[in-house]
């Protein structure tokens, strides 16, 4: 299929990204890579230098957007990350990261925003629009301390510097403020903080606070700076939230640990939760089993008396879930923006593109309305990365990233979930996708 500059979607029901129901018999124009008109087919006329294409039974819903992924380039499980992604050549990761973004794509993501040096040099490539790919709005590698989440402790200092794709290290309020003019150097278009700890590592708790309020703060100070420059923060437990939040962070990463009190700032000042629902809520299934399940670990814990002799058995695991849940539900009923995220990091754990597919059934299965999850992974997430003048949603001005389904995608989960729904993927008004194969 050969599709013109300008063309129409004809006869097809669209699902705006506002949310609601789908609008019966309508034509989407498209000129010159934006969408110049939405309107009922009995007001459409056609012009001659516009490509008709009838879409008779079909829907039309923004591209998906991803607001929390890694492009790490790393092949590996838990267990060996730092062998599987971080010993292996730079140009290696990249190579592969190439893949990953593509992947993303097939499965209807027409924007990620990236945390990782690749992302940095994945949007340029894509932008040239010599070979396909989403929409890469790039951090760069997010800042930690040095210690904290994101450092990878086998290696020297330097070596982290240098080789690890996830985090740069930073301490101080100096630090911080120099790291991220760095990463602005380097064409971030958004900055990310670890405020916490996430348990990957031997000493990364995540009920450690990680950074200082007056780090916090000086980084979202100089991030803003850059006027249109977003702050994501991985933070996972309440006081790293708190902080979070009132330093001015744009969204909040994981965010496990609400309660109503917290929720209601975040929906005062418009924080935008991200709470990667299907990683979080696994987390003591998937990945760090416990209980019977529970595999030696490949290297002792730091603080190894200090926390030797707590259990973490499957009664642990579960509470953590069904707090991660709890969380999520008390926010989305305090009014909180809630944006779509995977946390895809790297491959097998977590497949690129299923794993999305996979985070959108999970805000469905936690608590939203399958309109109100096409909401969080199109308008909000189009919020969450600084992009909401440009995409996610269907309305005259906006970039014509665009999927068309065969089914309603306001029905059932499963309708995105699963890729052979999705006929045609558009990216700034291009064909990029049809039936799951690259159209150029």
């Amino acid at each position: 299929m050969k599709v013109a500059e300008n063309f129409a979607l004809t006869a097809v029901s669209v699902v705006d990204g506002h949310g609601g129901p789908p609008v019966d018999d309508q034509a989407v124009i498209v000129r010159a890579g934006r969408i110049e008109a939405v309107l009922p087919m009995s007001k459409y006329r056609r012009a001659d230098d516009v490509q008709e294409i009838a879409l008779d039974g079909h829907y039309v819903m923004p591209g998906l957007i991803d607001a929390h992924v890694h492009l790490s380039g790393g092949r590996a499980q838990i267990d060996d990350q730092e062998i599987g992604v971080i010993a292996e050549p730079k140009l290696m990761r990249a190579v592969r990261s190439v893949y990953e973004a593509q992947q993303l794509l097939k499965r209807g993501v027409t924007t990620a925003r990236d945390v990782s040096w690749n992302g940095l040099y994945l949007k340029r490539l894509f932008f040239e629009q010599q070979i396909p790919g989403p929409k890469v709005i790039a951090c760069g590698p997010g800042l930690t301390r040095t210690g904290g989440h994101a450092d990878l402790h086998q290696f020297t200092h330097d070596y982290v510097q240098e080789n690890g794709v996830w985090g740069i290290m930073a301490d101080g309020r100096d630090e911080v403020v120099k790291a991220v003019r760095t990463l602005l150097r380097e064409g971030a278009d958004a900055i990310k903080v670890f405020a916490s700890g996430g348990d990957n590592w031997p000493h990364d708790r995540n009920h450690d606070v990680h950074y200082s309020f007056e780090e916090l703060q000086a980084c979202v100070e100089e991030a803003h700076r850059q006027k249109g420059t977003i702050v994501m923060c991985h933070a996972e437990n309440r006081e790293a939230i708190n902080m979070a939040v009132d330093a001015g962070c744009d969204t909040i990463e994981h965010g496990e640990d609400i309660d109503e009190e917290l929720a209601a700032k975040m929906a005062r000042n418009g924080t935008i939760l991200v709470p990667t629902l299907q990683l979080i809520v696994n987390w003591y299934r998937d990945f760090v089993p416990v209980g019977d399940a529970a595999q030696p670990k490949p290297r002792p814990d730091a603080f190894l008396y200090r926390d030797l002799y707590d259990c973490h058995d499957e009664s642990f695991g579960e509470q953590y879930s069904s707090n991660a849940v709890k969380s999520f539900q008390t926010a989305k009923a305090m009014g909180v923006k809630i944006a779509l995220g995977s946390d895809t990091v790297y491959e097998p754990l977590t497949k690129y593109g299923e794993y999305s597919a996979l985070e959108f059934r999970a805000l469905v299965e936690y608590g939203m309305t399958t309109s109100e999850a096409i909401t969080a992974a199109t308008k909000i997430s189009s919020e969450a990365v600084g992009m909401s003048h440009l995409v996610g949603t269907v309305e005259p001005g906006k970039l014509a990233d665009l999927l068309v389904l065969r089914r309603d995608p306001t029905q059932d989960p499963m309708v995105v979930y699963n890729v052979e729904n999705i006929y045609l993927t558009f990216c700034d008004g291009k064909l990029t996708v049809k039936d799951g194969i690259f159209a150029w």
